[in-house]
């Protein structure tokens, strides 16, 4: 990777499962990466909490500011089912018991929402969703780290909306995937913009031609960034900027497509490059 491109990872996150850290944590502590650590079922249970101080302290060390993704494998705080909603908010406790020693800047879930299962007992899965997490939002502002819903199968903004406005917290906001987004909604990306802007706290980066969740190399798709960072930029919107590379050597690419795409707005708005003003 070039000298250029590698400056340039100062104003990203680049997503890093907790089970690669390992492979790459020396790279990322001697180049300052700035890292969302993606936790799954099976590493919640497996980690130790002396793990996490460790991994913890060398990041903090380096200056390596951090994110955290949680898991999502058949979870869902919205399910009919209530054992399927206990096991859901079980994970989330975890997925906070590990944020509370990293501090991160925020941390991201799905909402678990399937338009293709769930469309029929809307109304139920949103109540049961609220009650999952109102006490998951208590917990974040407690903690003071802001909690932050992913759009994933969802086809427009609605959902989002309605859960971020009923509980109408600062420490509740949105995550956009642009891939998510125009792989599986039928709304534009113009709408979730406009409705979920002032919730807006963070972006996933990543390409596809709409077919499907590829995670191409931004600039690889037919991703409308350009339009994206306009926006942004017009409406002076700071969020943190997640890369989500899906293989090692796509990363590069992606930083290049982005310094094409994104133009001035990223040294005009140093804010995106990880902190977020609540």
């Amino acid at each position: 990777m070039s000298e250029r491109l590698l400056r340039m990872l100062e104003f990203f996150h680049v997503n890093m499962p907790w089970q690669h850290m390992p492979r790459h944590f020396e790279m990322i502590v001697s180049r300052r990466m700035n890292v969302e650590i993606g936790f799954d079922a099976a590493s919640l249970d497996r980690v130790t909490r002396s793990e996490l101080r460790t991994v913890a302290g060398r990041l903090d060390a380096a200056g390596c500011r951090t994110t955290i993704h949680g898991p999502f494998w058949d979870l869902n705080p919205g399910s009919i089912d209530p054992l399927i909603r206990q096991v859901s908010r079980c994970r989330f406790q975890q997925l906070f018991d590990a944020a509370g020693v990293f501090e991160p800047l925020q941390v991201v879930v799905h909402t678990g929402f399937d338009p293709r299962h769930h469309s029929g007992h809307r109304e139920a899965w949103l109540a049961n969703s609220l009650a999952s997490w109102e006490p998951l939002v208590e917990r974040a502002e407690k903690m003071r780290i802001p909690l932050l819903l992913e759009n994933v199968w969802e086809h427009g903004p609605d959902l989002h909306r309605t859960l971020l406005d009923k509980i109408s917290s600062p420490f509740f906001g949105f995550c956009l995937d642009v891939g998510h987004q125009h792989s599986f909604s039928s709304s534009p990306l113009s709408s979730w913009l406009e409705s979920l802007s002032g919730y807006l706290r963070e972006i996933h980066l990543h390409d596809n031609d709409g077919r499907g969740d590829s995670h191409l190399p931004v600039g690889r798709g037919n991703i409308d960034f350009e339009s994206l960072f306009e926006y942004l930029g017009k409406n002076k919107i700071r969020p943190l900027l997640t890369l989500e590379p899906h293989r090692e050597e796509h990363l590069a690419e992606s930083l290049a497509g982005l310094e094409k795409a994104a133009g001035n707005y990223l040294t005009d708005h140093p804010a995106g490059a990880g902190s977020v003003a609540f």
